[in-house]
């Protein structure tokens, strides 16, 4: 089991890696393929397709091969789309393998998450928000190593960096003696919350998982902009040049692993609900002030406060979801995952395409639009809940 949660977290820092390399280079890629943003969303959202693509193909693999065949093949395809990157191909292939590299970034996601929360019950919160540190961590070291690889004016190595690290990775998984079965679920970790809710009925369910749902597609879909486009923002409404630009998301990343280094401690004594409902709160009102300001320095301050507020809502409002839903993890799991691949393709396309007609200022305030609708979505899970235990109380004491 140590060995598989390692190599888990080395698989989380490959996703991270991958998922903000775009935003990273894409002032770069625009300059090369003489392109436009609306260009650059499209290729944003292929990659989100093959996203979608990998989530099925997982759940289909998952019962009929091993897990770390899985793993292996999941890092294995995105070796080869970094590697093909590389070569800089025309830009018909460039989208082609964006969405190889998406689907292998799916598979490898999916196959670590369902697996935590299927063995880890009781700890899913503190497991969970370890694996985040991990994706934070290559989240934030990339824009780091493309900064300083666009200063020496080679920027296309960063390909090579991650389709060697994804290389490495598939191996690994190859040689290391595993038994995935072998699991013990340990003492309870997580703080207590309420318990799981009694659906009277199937559309009640329903209800309550869509408004799941929306929060993830809402909040992946920010935050894969923000991953995609902060650099151009800051490069357009700060005047800064192109890699202290892209230090942009090195600052959010940073914040954004102090945030997920603090949950593992936090998850242990504020429960779901009260986590994921200041986080949203914090995280409106730092869109807004970084819309209202201007000043650089001021900025990236902001944006540190911004990261730790949206630090660990995916992997909360993933493990709430499956606390609420009980029984049905492996379903609920990848559902999360399919959302949030399309959450990270149509809201990054779409802010993609607004980015070359409107303003800067304009795309930071439709953020804050987002967020808002974030929070909604969430008060929508807490109302219904409360519904849904005022209703059984009462049936309780009718009974009685």
């Amino acid at each position: 089991m140590r060995q598989f949660i390692w190599g888990s977290f080395g698989m989380y820092v490959l996703g991270g890696m991958t998922t903000v390399l775009f935003g990273s280079v894409l002032p770069e890629l625009i300059t090369h393929y003489h392109v436009t943003y609306s260009a650059a969303g499209l290729l944003v959202f292929l990659q989100a397709f093959g996203f979608l693509i990998g989530v099925p193909l997982v759940l289909f693999l998952m019962s009929r091969i091993h897990y770390k065949y899985i793993l292996s093949f999941a890092a294995l395809a995105v070796a080869l789309s970094q590697l093909c990157f590389l070569f800089l191909p025309p830009l018909q292939w460039v989208y082609g393998f964006a969405i190889l590299n998406g689907a292998g970034a799916s598979a490898l996601e999916t196959a670590v998450a369902s697996y935590v929360m299927e063995s880890l019950v009781g700890q899913r919160a503190v497991f969970m928000s370890r694996l985040e540190v991990a994706f934070g961590m290559g989240a934030l070291s990339m824009p780091v190593i493309v900064s300083w690889l666009i200063a020496l004016n080679a920027w296309r190595l960063s390909f090579f960096v991650i389709g060697c690290i994804a290389l490495f990775l598939s191996l690994f998984w190859q040689v290391i003696p595993i038994s995935l079965q072998a699991v013990e679920s340990g003492n309870q970790l997580d703080a207590e919350t309420y318990a799981p809710p009694e659906f009277k009925n199937r559309r009640t369910k329903l209800i309550l998982l869509f408004f799941f749902l929306t929060m993830i597609f809402i909040y992946v879909g920010v935050e894969g902009g923000l991953n995609s486009f902060l650099p151009s923002i800051f490069t357009t409404y700060l005047k800064m040049l192109p890699y202290y630009a892209s230090l942009s998301s090195s600052v959010f990343w940073t914040s954004m692993v102090l945030g997920r280094i603090a949950i593992g401690w936090v998850a242990r004594r504020i429960s779901y609900e009260r986590y994921l409902l200041w986080s949203v709160l914090g995280t409106i009102v730092f869109l807004i002030l970084l819309a209202g300001f201007h000043n650089q320095f001021l900025c990236f301050g902001i944006l540190i406060g911004l990261g730790i507020s949206m630090s660990a809502i995916y992997s909360i409002t993933m493990v709430y979801a499956n606390h609420t839903f009980s029984g049905r993890v492996r379903a609920v799991t990848s559902l999360v995952t399919a959302v949030a691949g399309m959450g990270g393709a149509i809201i990054p396309a779409t802010l993609g395409y607004a980015m070359d007609y409107l303003q800067p200022e304009r795309i930071l305030w439709m953020f804050v639009g987002f967020a808002i609708f974030l929070l909604v979505s969430l008060l929508s899970i807490f109302a219904s809940l409360h519904l849904l235990r005022q209703y059984t109380k009462q049936s309780t004491l009718t009974v009685e």
